[in-house]
């Protein structure tokens, strides 16, 4: 049976934000989301939901049993089985009219630069540290907008980049080094973050800044709070800076 997109995304198109122009954009529009972990599982649906036209879904990993308290598009059959191929084939079944792409193996140096510059922008859902500065460096260097989220325990963040015009990722946290050991983290709270994170990505394919622009947006899981702190660009950053010395 033909579905009829009008049916599908009816809800949505009733909003002026969007209407039938905002619909088609989202339809020509292509997204990255790098991680299909916790926070990637709700970017990927959400974004499948909302007709994005194409997504690529990038992730080295297999499902784990550890992985099922937050990463809902995944069950107990796809465990040992590659992620990037599982969430793809969901997505699929999903949402017939839109194109899913899988891309099992980890962002890398070697082909951030090849595989970033395919999008119009990108959802950075890592636990990874140096992979967010490797994404952030070809985000920045291609120009490619990107929106960025972490959760640890009962907290997390979000922040959009623009290149070239906002902070970058590495302009707040270039200090940053991984974690040690296991990250601590309840389901519902990757999931509050990753709906924040969808929804900062659809703002930016309409034409919006995303989540507020030139700022990071904290959320308290215990409180049930949000908080917004502005954030400058680094003149000094390696990756975005005036003396910029990375070379990526």
């Amino acid at each position: 049976m033909r579905e009829d997109p009008g049916a599908r995304y009816g809800r949505q198109t009733l909003l002026p934000e969007i209407g039938m122009d905002g619909q088609r954009r989202l339809g020509d529009a292509s997204v990255l989301v790098v991680g299909a972990g916790g926070l990637g599982a709700p970017v990927l649906q959400y974004l499948a939901a909302a007709g994005v036209g194409r997504i690529g879904v990038m992730d080295g990993d297999v499902v784990s049993l550890s992985n099922l308290n937050r990463q809902i598009l995944y069950g107990a059959a796809d465990i040992g089985r590659s992620k990037a191929l599982r969430a793809a084939r969901r997505l699929r079944r999903f949402n017939g009219g839109i194109k899913v792409s899988a891309i099992p193996e980890m962002l890398t140096e070697e082909n951030a630069g090849k595989i970033v510059g395919g999008y119009d922008a990108l959802a950075l859902c890592l636990d990874s540290v140096p992979g967010r500065k490797i994404a952030n460096r070809a985000c920045v260097k291609a120009g490619i907008p990107f929106v960025e989220s972490a959760v640890h325990g009962f907290f997390g963040s979000l922040m959009t980049v623009l290149p070239g015009e906002t902070a970058c990722y590495e302009c707040v946290h270039g200090a940053s080094s991984p974690p040690e050991g296991e990250i601590p983290i309840l389901g519902a709270m990757a999931g509050w973050v990753g709906c924040a994170e969808a929804m900062a990505v659809i703002r930016l394919l309409l034409g919006g800044p995303g989540a507020a622009k030139g700022t990071l947006l904290f959320f308290d899981g215990m409180e049930m709070t949000t908080e917004i702190v502005p954030v400058q660009r680094d003149p000094a950053c390696v990756a975005c800076g005036r003396e910029c010395k990375v070379s990526f």
